[in-house]
Parts: C-alpha cells; structure tokens; sequence
C-alpha cells in the first residue's frame, strides 16, 4: 500500500513541477535557468517531506531510518524520472533554446580571441550534438543527489521528534 502511496505522491509532486516549469517558461516567458528554479525545487523537497512524513504516521515507533529514507527514495526516484522524460521533450521541442546557448558561448570564444572560425563553427557542432545528453545527465545527477539529502536530512528529523 505505501509503494502506490508513494507513487502517486511522485507522480503528483512531478507532474506540479513540470506544469509549473511550462507555466514560467511559456506562460510568463522566464528563461529556462531562472529564479522560477527555486520554487521548483521547493515543490520538489515539499514533494519528499509529504511522502515521509506521511509514512511516519503509520510508521511504527522502531521504525529505522532507512525505512524512513525508503519512503522518501520511492518519491523522489518517480520525480527524477519524470524530470528527465520532460527534459529531453523540453529541449527536442524548444531547439532556440540550445541555438542561443550556442550563440552565447560563440560570443565567449570571440572575446577570448585564441578561436579561429572554424575551431568555432566545430565547437558549436559538437556542443549542438551533446546538448540534450549532457543536460539530461546533470538532472538526473542533480535530482537524485537532492533527493537523497532531502529524504536524508528530513528522516533524520522525523526520527529525531519521534525519539523524543
């Protein structure tokens, strides 16, 4: 019974994440890496907490950490997952957005002066064919990474009240 608890709770803390992140990028034209981030992740932590602290009421008073961590890992690998699917979607559909990075960092290189054009054109070829890949494989580590302290540090407080 937890596990499906637990899946919908990352299937609806996912599922607001990614309505909020189309709502900031398309309804009030945010860019991708803007301010809007931190209340994602605040959705993302609020997400975690409610998946074990909600396990915590049924919890039995010897219940382990890792039981309460457990809890908490069923949320957040379902949001990772989630995230993901909508990152690689995200960027397939909005190409601009990987052709303006490209265009910034052609700028960078032009400042530096040490570039020749071709080493630039080339440059932006290979960042053009690793984009996606490499934004996937950092959201994917960031989420887990994040998801593992949240469920870590709230279990370890859930614990700590309950002991007391």
């Amino acid at each position: 019974m937890q596990k499906i608890a637990s899946l919908k709770k990352g299937l609806i803390t996912g599922f607001t994440m990614i309505a909020l992140s189309l709502y900031f990028f398309y309804g009030l034209k945010w860019p991708v890496n803007s301010s809007g981030q931190y209340i994602i992740f605040t959705i993302y932590t609020l997400g975690i907490a409610w998946g074990i602290i909600s396990f915590s009421k049924n919890a039995a008073p010897a219940t382990k950490f890792k039981e309460y961590f457990s809890a908490g890992f069923k949320v957040f690998i379902i949001v990772t997952l989630l995230m993901v699917i909508y990152t690689i979607v995200f960027y397939k559909l909005n190409p601009q957005i990987i052709e303006n990075a490209i265009i910034e960092n052609n700028k960078l290189a032009l400042i530096e002066g040490n570039h020749t054009p071709a080493e630039i054109a080339a440059n932006a070829d290979q960042f053009r064919s690793i984009f996606i890949t490499m934004t996937t494989a950092i959201i994917t580590i960031m989420y887990l990474f994040l998801g593992a302290l949240i469920s870590a540090v709230v279990s370890g407080v859930i614990i700590q009240m309950k002991n007391k």
